[in-house]
């Protein structure tokens, strides 16, 4: 599903019509009611849930499992990407296709494995696959080829899986990079912003080329918020900020 279109400025200088999505971070839910949570949430303007799965190693700690996206899988139409914080990650491959995912994203810090052949192996099994880059990473030399075999791209902006950690600006910078790299290849791969996402940083999130948003507790798992309610905040801000960018007509 697609949240409202915006307008950016391509680096050729002609308009482009972009759409946003709106995605809930499912490891932010309650997990006592995630099932309410979840519930909640298909009633709001959120067009995307963002699953974490974590081996205990890449990032040094559990949240989501495959068996939880496959019980919430019946309660939804929408779409279901599915955030590898994993080395080896082709191991999880078989039990995500059948849970229901949609994109699988992998990191290209992960290891054991080349990230290029599990994202071959991704697209093979039926998924769409995704490449995930930490905010201390910078690009590897071989990301033109990914970007060439994905429909996602995660530029983290905060450490890997923890709720709460300090923003890092540095992931603005992988995005914006890879968004001239897909605008030279008139791509229109998704750069999703993972991390710290809040209101405020919604002008600073846009310039750098992002259009996906991973919502967390920043702003629609807020405590004592609806989720309804802090998803429909969040779109305003987020449609408030669009609005603002400076202005896209050529002369």
């Amino acid at each position: 599903m697609k949240c409202s279109a915006w307008m950016r400025w391509s680096e050729k200088g002609s308009l482009e019509s972009m759409n946003y999505q709106i995605a809930a971070s499912m490891s932010c839910a309650n997990p006592i009611h995630i099932q309410q949570d979840f519930e909640r949430l298909e009633q709001s303007v959120v067009s995307a849930y963002h699953f974490d799965l974590c081996d205990g190693l890449f990032a040094p700690t559990f949240l989501l499992n495959p068996a939880v996206i496959g019980a919430l899988r019946p309660l939804s139409r929408k779409r279901f990407d599915v955030h590898l914080y994993c080395h080896y990650p082709s191991r999880y491959l078989e039990e995500l296709k059948k849970s229901g995912a949609d994109i699988v994203v992998v990191h290209v810090e992960a290891e054991g494995e080349n990230y290029l052949d599990v994202i071959r192996q991704i697209r093979g099994m039926g998924m769409q696959a995704g490449v995930g880059i930490l905010p201390t990473s910078t690009l590897p030399d071989n990301i033109d080829e990914a970007l060439e075999l994905v429909s996602l791209v995660v530029a983290n902006t905060v450490g890997p899986a923890y709720a709460g950690q300090p923003f890092n600006p540095d992931g603005l910078r992988n995005s914006k990079n890879i968004r001239e790299k897909l605008n030279a290849r008139g791509l229109q791969t998704e750069i999703a912003a993972d991390g710290s996402v809040a209101a405020p940083r919604l002008p600073a999130f846009l310039q750098a080329g992002y259009d996906h948003f991973i919502c967390g507790t920043s702003s629609i798992f807020k405590p004592g918020l609806d989720l309804v309610d802090g998803a429909a905040q969040f779109k305003q801000a987020l449609d408030q900020a669009l609005a603002s960018q400076p202005s896209t007509h050529g002369g």
